[in-house]
């Protein structure tokens, strides 16, 4: 339930598993999550700081708890929980893809390309880790880097319209409208309804006309 979003019904079942102490820390731990994905911080941290108390060396519930900081914007606090997932495990490829989070919203975008490297050099077939290298270094102006991790994502999950979105955004900014065009018509696909897409659609075939005449 948990991984289809149904985060209210997930969250019943593991309070279930809390009432019949079943895998506790993880369920206190699932818990907080689905109170983070409900927009309930205060009570996500109330469990996650459950969770440290019975196991003050597992990561991730520090690592989770640096998330509910970030969605409050308490940075100073996000940072802390990081440093202490990563005191303790220095090697998930999770908590890196977070330290970059925390770096893109500090808009220092060399320290968080940085991490999501580490993030991928522990495990390179991430998607959303690569999705946000790619928006990170297209940032910087390194379109040809910027899409090669674009296309990595698509290998790995071809539903995943923002690689198709932002490679069309880099073709447009290098006025290649051929392949903005392309890249586009394959976002459109997963996304019909999209009015910002129908209106760069048609401002592309305009540029298109006029680039003929």
């Amino acid at each position: 339930l948990y991984f289809e979003g149904r985060y209210r019904e997930a969250a019943d079942i593991f309070r279930e598993c809390i009432a019949k102490q079943l895998e506790l820390n993880s369920s206190i731990n699932y818990l907080g999550c689905c109170e983070l994905q409900l927009g309930n911080f205060e009570q996500a941290l109330g469990w996650f700081d459950k969770v440290i108390g019975r196991a003050p060396h597992w990561e991730r519930p520090y690592m989770n708890k640096s998330r509910v900081f970030i969605k409050q914007g308490n940075l100073i606090e996000a940072k802390k929980c990081l440093d202490d997932a990563l005191q303790i495990n220095p090697e998930h490829e999770d908590v890196y893809y977070y330290l970059g989070i925390y770096y893109e919203k500090c808009d220092d975008l060399f320290k968080a390309e940085e991490a999501y490297n580490k993030s991928l050099d522990i495990d390179a077939n991430q998607p959303e880790t690569l999705l946000n290298q790619g928006i990170v270094v297209s940032r910087q102006g390194k379109y040809v880097e910027a899409i090669g991790y674009f296309q990595k994502v698509i290998a790995l999950d071809p539903n995943e319209s923002d690689a198709y979105w932002n490679i069309t955004q880099i073709y447009v900014s290098t006025k290649d409208y051929n392949q903005a065009l392309l890249y586009l018509d394959k976002y459109m696909i997963l996304n019909m309804d999209d009015k910002e897409a129908q209106e760069l659609r048609v401002t592309l075939e305009r540029e298109m006309t006029d680039s003929r005449n």
